[in-house]
C-alpha cells in the first residue's frame, strides 16, 4: 500500500450556501473512489436513516434540463460513509466482505479523507 500524500498537497474545493453551511469537494484516486462508491451504495440500504429519508435522493442536485451525464454519480456523501464507523465489528466485516475489501482498508480510506479535509 502506498503511503498517503501529506494533507497540504491535496486539492480541495470549499463552498458556502445561502443558509451559512459549508461544504467541500475532494478528488479521490480511482481505486479509493470505487471502493467507497460500493460502500456508499451498501450503506444506503444497510443503515437506518433519519426520518426514513434516502440520503442519495435527499442530497441529489436538481439540474435544469437534460444532461448527458449524471452529475450525482461522481459525488460521495462523507457523512453517510462515516456511518460505517458506528457499525458493530461484525457488521463492518460483513459489509467489507460484500464489496471485496477489509474493514481496515475502508477505515484507512476514511481517515485519509478526513486528514485531507483538515484545512482550518
Amino acid at each position: 500500500m502506498s503511503s498517503p500524500r501529506p494533507a497540504s498537497r491535496y486539492q480541495r474545493r470549499v463552498r458556502g450556501s445561502l443558509d451559512g453551511a459549508l461544504g467541500s469537494f475532494l478528488p479521490l484516486a480511482e481505486k479509493r473512489y470505487r471502493r467507497l462508491f460500493m460502500l456508499h451504495n451498501k450503506l444506503v440500504t444497510a443503515v437506518p436513516h433519519v426520518a426514513g429519508l434516502n440520503p442519495k435522493k435527499f442530497r441529489t442536485a436538481k439540474m435544469p434540463g437534460r444532461w448527458l451525464m449524471n452529475p450525482n454519480r461522481n459525488i460521495l456523501d462523507y457523512q453517510l460513509l462515516t456511518n460505517f464507523l458506528t457499525l458493530s465489528h461484525t457488521e463492518r466485516r460483513e459489509l467489507a466482505k460484500q464489496i471485496g475489501t477489509s474493514p481496515s482498508q475502508i477505515i484507512d480510506d476514511l481517515m485519509g479523507i478526513q486528514k485531507a479535509m483538515m484545512i482550518f
